[in-house]
């Protein structure tokens, strides 16, 4: 019973901790910027407000646009059960996917709400899907290409494994190897999630937006399941980064009920820890212009590309 409810409570705290993470960040960037900002429950309220409204559907959308939240949240609520969140014991569910096909499971969620946004004719969703779409055919690569560098140092391609591996030899931590991945899965991770210098995350000019700019056509409990799974995205993709890459410690280890309790606070903690690098690139650097992305992009993928080059270069 115990394995199986640390897997219940690591996706309630995906799900329920997503939104507050998300508040933290939108508040400490309003903060820097010399601004009050909102509360870092705003997300809680936008979500019990659009969970109650009724939505607003396109005569054109067919049902691709109707059910692509309910595919992508399950996509997202589905990578919260086969990564490390809170335990470093492999849970029952873990056994559904390596950390490769959490990578396509992810991509699937992107490729419903390309789909949805293109579904509704609107010419700013189609203008979101596709700029999202073409970023997406290079940073999949490049993420799969980072999973291979840790795959390279822990001989495993399980998550739960490569947090294990690299837990129990701290020398990794400072291998060409995995610092090279570290560098590329962050950048991967300000991608994926639309953050600067990719896309601004607080913009309100349609013609520039890329990741807001598919789901202009959401509204209503749709537009919560949208915005809630981007958050859970964010979430996640912060956890493995953590987890993994960077502090692989501090997660329940013995497979036990309080084991899993203590290790919520140090998740929260290493979170608010990305969570500030991720504050200081948005309110340092300024948003690519659009034909600068590929570049950017291409950058991550050849530190991962040399990253597993030297894996074999110095045997690791």
């Amino acid at each position: 019973m115990g394995p199986l409810f640390i897997q219940f409570l690591q996706s309630l705290v995906v799900l329920t901790a997503a939104p507050l993470y998300a508040g933290v960040l939108a508040r400490a960037e309003a903060v820097v910027g010399s601004k009050r900002g909102p509360s870092v429950l705003q997300p809680y309220r936008d979500l019990a407000k659009l969970l109650r409204k009724g939505s607003a559907i396109s005569d054109q959308a067919s049902w691709v646009f109707r059910g692509a939240p309910f595919v992508a949240f399950a996509c997202y609520l589905t990578v919260s059960v086969i990564v490390p969140v809170i335990t470093s014991t492999p849970l029952p569910l873990a056994f559904l996917a390596d950390l490769i096909g959490g990578a396509f499971v992810l991509a699937l969620a992107s490729f419903v709400i390309s789909l949805a946004g293109l579904d509704t004719a609107s010419p700013y969703g189609g203008l979101g899907a596709s700029r999202a779409s073409w970023i997406g055919s290079m940073a999949e690569p490049a993420l799969i290409l980072v999973f291979f560098t840790v795959g390279a140092v822990s001989a495993s391609d399980n998550p739960y494994l490569m947090n294990h591996a690299i837990a129990s030899s701290p020398y990794v931590l400072v291998l060409p190897t995995h610092l090279l991945g570290l560098v590329a899965f962050f950048m991967i991770v300000l991608v994926e999630n639309g953050r600067i210098p990719i896309d601004n995350p607080g913009g309100s000019t349609e013609i520039s937006m890329i990741e807001e700019g598919r789901v202009l056509e959401y509204s209503g409990r749709e537009y919560a399941l949208v915005k809630w799974g981007s958050w859970m995205k964010l979430f996640l993709m912060s956890s493995i980064f953590m987890n993994v890459f960077v502090i692989p410690w501090g997660l329940g280890t013995s497979g036990d009920v309080p084991s899993a309790l203590l290790a919520i606070p140090v998740l929260l903690g290493k979170l608010a820890l990305c969570g500030l690098a991720i504050v200081v690139i948005d309110t340092s650097f300024a948003k690519l212009r659009f034909f600068r992305i590929a570049e950017f992009l291409g950058a991550a993928f050849l530190l991962a590309l040399v990253g597993i080059a030297t894996s074999y270069v110095i045997g690791a």
